[in-house]
């Protein structure tokens, strides 16, 4: 008898035992995947230390006329990206008579350390600050954002739609929303399922100051950047998309969203995703379908389809300047 009631306890304390690992494991994972009650710790504003770049294409980008000109556009680079992205789209864009600025986002383009201790709200703010200076200065602002800058438009764009501060009209290139969607079936980053329990013990993994490939590959041999992997910036990131998917119904402004149907950084369905949510009455896409070797990601670096994607934009933004100039459109 003894040994029968020994056996029950030993078999109930085991289930016991098994039940409350399976509940940990799955409070775990809704941690990590839901991000609930993440916050980013650093906050204080930050600049870039342009005096310190590893290498000089990454400056900021500023290409102004000598008259004054009424309008301007601000290009956001990527994560972990520099301005350097858009080299040849600005200087198309200041030809076809606009101011262009691409700023460098604080923490990118210098040391890797610098990235791996600084948060999306410290690289938001950055830009919105400079936004705001250049909205200030300029009857017409456009914004043009590719991957991570992408989302930092669609960003100002929800913060500053219907106010006097409003951009007049927004780029998105290869924008995500999510990196991971189960629901609409793609998984571009597994990893980053785990990127809050990773941050817990490390700042980055295999980082380095990238300068570039020696084989041309349509452009994408001119990419410059960070390498590896960055859990805790990367973490700050994902909390900001899941911000900015709550926002994006407060957008207004006029969108042109464009996004490579093979992209294999960010998946292609995030483009309907955000149209989808946005409240804007004028929403246009354009989607390429790249027959390349590289990701199909920073589209304005590839030669091959640059001059005509220009085209179409620089079009967008002219069309959304002339609305802007009929009475129903004038901000107050």
């Amino acid at each position: 008898m003894f040994f029968l009631v020994s056996i029950d306890m030993i078999v109930y304390a085991t289930d016991m035992v098994f039940l409350s690992i399976s509940l940990l494991i799955i409070l775990w994972l809704v941690w990590n995947i839901t991000l609930i009650g993440y916050r980013d710790t650093a906050t204080v504003p930050i600049t870039p230390n342009v005096d310190d770049v590893f290498d000089a294409r990454c400056l900021p980008i500023i290409l102004e006329h000598d008259e004054v000109m009424e309008s301007a556009i601000i290009m956001v680079h990527g994560f972990p990206s520099t301005p350097y992205s858009y080299e040849e789209a600005s200087r198309i864009a200041h030809e076809a008579g606009y101011d262009v600025f691409v700023p460098l986002l604080p923490g990118f383009g210098t040391d890797v350390k610098d990235l791996a201790h600084t948060t999306y709200a410290q690289w938001y703010g950055y830009l919105r600050e400079y936004y705001l200076e250049k909205r200030n200065h300029y009857p017409r602002l456009f914004v043009i954002g590719t991957s991570m800058g992408g989302a930092m438009t669609l960003d100002l764009a929800q913060e500053f739609s219907q106010t006097d501060y409003a951009p007049d009209g927004i780029v998105t290139i290869a924008a995500p929303i999510y990196l991971n969607n189960l629901r609409e079936g793609f998984i571009m980053n597994p990893l980053s399922y785990f990127a809050r329990t990773f941050a817990l013990f490390m700042t980055t993994l295999s980082a380095s100051v990238f300068h570039g490939k020696e084989e041309p590959n349509d452009g994408d041999e001119n990419w410059i950047g960070y390498k590896g992997q960055f859990p805790r910036a990367g973490l700050s990131f994902l909390g900001a998309l899941k911000r900015i998917r709550r926002s994006l119904g407060n957008i207004t402004v006029p969108i042109l969203s464009i996004h490579d149907t093979r992209d294999e950084t960010i998946h292609f369905r995030n483009q309907e995703l955000i149209l989808s949510r946005i409240s804007s009455t004028r929403k246009e896409r354009i989607t390429t379908s790249m027959d390349a070797t590289h990701t199909r990601h920073i589209l304005l670096m590839y030669p091959s389809i640059r001059e005509e994607l220009m085209r179409q934009i620089l079009e967008f933004l002219h069309s959304t300047s002339t609305l802007s100039n009929t009475p129903q459109e004038n901000k107050e």
